[in-house]
C-alpha cells in the first residue's frame, strides 16, 4: 500500500469522501489521508507541491473550496488543486468560477474512471504534505516561520531549545516585530500546548490596579473592593503567559515578578494565602533592557532571571524578504474575513509595500493591507487600493540628497529624525487624536508616548505642527 502523503482529500462532510478514499485504496492501492477543510492551511508550505483534492458535496463545502483555493492562490502555494464534486454541487454550478485555478474537476461517481486515470497521472515523486502526526518540533517551528517569516528560519534550533525547556524566554525587538507571533509558536511547539497561552501588558493597567490583576485579589479586600478577582497568573493555568511590554514594569512590582520566577510564590491583593504559579512566563520588551539596567530603571537580578533565552527580532525595514509571504498571507486572511474573491496581488503593488520602509513594523503592515483588501473590487489587489502613503512613496520622484560629500549624521540620527516625521505626519492626518495616530502608526498607545516623550512631542495640548504630506515626501531619510 502506497501511502506517501503526496494526496490529500479535503472535505467538511464525511460521507463522500470516505467513498473517494475506499476507490483510491481498492482501485490504486493508494492510502489518501483525509484532511478537515480548517486544516488545509496548516499543511502547506512553499514546497510542498502535491495534490490537494476538494470534496464538494453541498453549498457549505462550496463556499469552504472558494476560500480555500483563493488563500492557496494568493499565498502562490504550489499544490494542484482538484475538485471531486456530488451531482448537487455540479447541477447548481457552485464551483464553476473556479475552474481557471483547478486543475481538474470530476462528477461523483459519474466521472469516477476519469478520476481514476487523473490520480495515476498525479502520484509522482515530490514534497509531501506535512504530518502534524509525525513532524519533529524542528519541522513544525521551521513549516510556520517559512510561510510568512522565512528570514527567521535561522532561529529553529533556538526556538527548538526554548520549546523544550521550561525556562524564562525574553523577545526584545521594536512594537510590532512578530515578538507575539514567536512567543505563540514556542507555546504551540511545547509540552503546554494543551493547556491556555495568554497575555498580559504590563503598560496596560494603572500602577493601583496591576497588582490585583496579574496576581488576583481577595474577597474583601479593602472597602470597595470588587471581590475576589481571579489574576492572570492563576487564569493561565498551566499554561503560558506572555508578560507584554516588561520594560513598563514598575520598579516596585520588579520584586513580586522576581520572587514569582524564582519560587513560583506569590499572594493574591489582601490575603496571606501563598499561591503556586504553574505557568511558563514568556517576556517581550520593545527597549533595551540592558540599558535600562544600567541607568536604574530595571533591576539587574530580574534582568538575567528573563534572559535564560534571549531572541532579537530585527524590524521589518530589515526584512524586505518577509514582506511578500506576510502580505499573501494577510491577504488571503483579510479576503476571507471580508468575503472578497482576491486570487493574487499584482506585481506592481507588492513591490510598493516592499519598498515602503514600515516605521510601524508588521502591525503597521497589517492595518494597510487590511484597509487595502476592504476597499478593493475584482479578482487582484492593485496599487491604487493601496494606502495614499505607500502609493505616494512610489510616485514621487526620488529627493536629492545634496551634493557629494554633505554629511546629515549619523545612521542613528537618521532613522530618528524620520522616525519623528512619521509621528508628526500620523499625528497630524489623526487630527492630534493620540489613539487615532497610533492606530496608523500600527503601535499601542503606551509606545506612541514614549516616542512622543523621547522627541520632545509629548504635551498635555499638542501643537499643530507645520508638516505636510508634501514635506513629508521629500524629506531625505524617508526613502
Amino acid at each position: 500500500m502506497q501511502s506517501l502523503r503526496r494526496l490529500l482529500l479535503a472535505a467538511g462532510d464525511p460521507r463522500l469522501v470516505q467513498s473517494v478514499q475506499t476507490h483510491l485504496l481498492h482501485s490504486l492501492q493508494v492510502s489518501a489521508p483525509i484532511v478537515r477543510f480548517d486544516d488545509v492551511t496548516q499543511l502547506l508550505t512553499p514546497e510542498t507541491d502535491g495534490d490537494l483534492v476538494f470534496i464538494a458535496n453541498d453549498s457549505v463545502d462550496a463556499i469552504a473550496i472558494e476560500n480555500l483555493v483563493r488563500e492557496i492562490k494568493v499565498q502562490q502555494l504550489p499544490p494542484a488543486l482538484t475538485a471531486i464534486e456530488s451531482n448537487g454541487v455540479y447541477e447548481r454550478r457552485l464551483l464553476d468560477h473556479l475552474s481557471p485555478y483547478l486543475a481538474g474537476r470530476f462528477v461523483w461517481p459519474n466521472q469516477i474512471r476519469d478520476f481514476t486515470n487523473w490520480a495515476c497521472r498525479a502520484l509522482q515523486p515530490g514534497a509531501p504534505f506535512a504530518d502534524p502526526a509525525t513532524e519533529t518540533v524542528a519541522q513544525k517551528i521551521r513549516r510556520r516561520l517559512i510561510n510568512q517569516t522565512p528570514s527567521l528560519t535561522n532561529l529553529v534550533d533556538q526556538l527548538c531549545i526554548a520549546a523544550s525547556h521550561d525556562v524564562t524566554v525574553l523577545l526584545e525587538g521594536e512594537s510590532g516585530t512578530g515578538k507575539t507571533f514567536l512567543a505563540r509558536l514556542i507555546h504551540d511547539c511545547s509540552a503546554r500546548r494543551i493547556h491556555r497561552f495568554m497575555v498580559f501588558s504590563c503598560g496596560a493597567h494603572p500602577a493601583h490596579i496591576f497588582a490585583s490583576e496579574l496576581y488576583g485579589q481577595c474577597h474583601g479586600w479593602q472597602n470597595g473592593s470588587e471581590g475576589t478577582k481571579v489574576g492572570k497568573l492563576a487564569a493561565v493555568g498551566e499554561g503560558t503567559l506572555l508578560l507584554d511590554e516588561i520594560d513598563t514594569l514598575p520598579l516596585d512590582q520588579q520584586a513580586n515578578l522576581l520572587r514569582v520566577i524564582e519560587t513560583g510564590e506569590y499572594e493574591p491583593v489582601g490575603s496571606t494565602e501563598t499561591k503556586l504559579c504553574k505557568a511558563r512566563l514568556i517576556a517581550t520588551t520593545t527597549w533595551n533592557l540592558a540599558d535600562a539596567v544600567e541607568r536604574g530603571a530595571f533591576r539587574r537580578d530580574l534582568y538575567y532571571r528573563l534572559q535564560v533565552i534571549n531572541f532579537q527580532l530585527p524590524p521589518l525595514r530589515h526584512r524586505p524578504e518577509d514582506v511578500g509571504p506576510l502580505v499573501r498571507a494577510m491577504v488571503a486572511r483579510f479576503g476571507t474575513r471580508f468575503g472578497k474573491r482576491l486570487f493574487s496581488i499584482c506585481p506592481e503593488a507588492l513591490r510598493a509595500l516592499e519598498a515602503y520602509p514600515w516605521p510601524g513594523n508588521i502591525r503597521q503592515l497589517e492595518n494597510v493591507i487590511q484597509q487595502a483588501v476592504l476597499t478593493s473590487a475584482g479578482n487582484e489587489l492593485k496599487v491604487h487600493h493601496l494606502s495614499p502613503m505607500i502609493d505616494m512613496r512610489i510616485t514621487q520622484p526620488t529627493p536629492t540628497l545634496g551634493p557629494t560629500g554633505s554629511f546629515v549624521g549619523t545612521l542613528k540620527q537618521s532613522r530618528e529624525s524620520s522616525e519623528r516625521a512619521n509621528i508628526l505626519r500620523a499625528l497630524e492626518k489623526a487630527g492630534q487624536s493620540r489613539t487615532r495616530a497610533a492606530q496608523l502608526l500600527g503601535v499601542s498607545r503606551v509606545t506612541l508616548y514614549k516616542k512622543m516623550k523621547k522627541y520632545g512631542l509629548y504635551t498635555k495640548t499638542l501643537p499643530q505642527y507645520p508638516f505636510t504630506a508634501e514635506t513629508y515626501s521629500h524629506h531625505p531619510h524617508t526613502s
